[in-house]
């Protein structure tokens, strides 16, 4: 098999971390720390995939303040919604590798949502899974 014609569900990441838009931020940066993740899906009220945030995103924002207590007092006043990538790109779980690939580098994601032929959100591929799968193969 050619390198890359592999399919996304083969080494997308299946356990997916969400958070939902009305979140606060504080929220976001604890549970990518305790997971140790970059990346989290985000739903909407009713569950729906609205958007994704990245570590990347969450640190562009953060406060720098000298006051670490003011800087808490920001963070827990801004929500997932303000810092969140909104209209997300997917891709599909049978899709290759190769075209995963392809969108992330021409797009410059570091992150997708998959989803399955029914639009149901059932994973997310990130740049570290791709750089796994070529050190895996070469």
């Amino acid at each position: 098999m050619t390198l890359g014609a592999d399919k996304v569900e083969t080494i997308m990441t299946k356990n997916i971390h969400y958070v939902r838009q009305d979140q606060n931020i504080r929220d976001a940066i604890d549970l990518m720390a305790e997971n140790d993740i970059r990346h989290l899906i985000v739903r909407n009220e009713a569950g729906q995939l609205a958007g994704i945030i990245s570590k990347n995103d969450v640190d562009k924002f953060k406060p720098r303040h000298k006051n670490n207590d003011m800087n808490e007092k920001i963070i827990q006043n801004l929500h997932v919604e303000q810092m969140m990538t909104k209209n997300v790109r997917t891709i599909e779980s049978g899709d290759s590798i190769k075209y995963a690939a392809e969108v992330i580098s021409h797009c410059s994601y570091n992150a997708l949502p998959v989803t399955d032929e029914d639009d149901k959100l059932v994973g997310i591929i990130t740049t570290t899974d791709l750089l796994n799968y070529l050190l895996r193969h070469c």
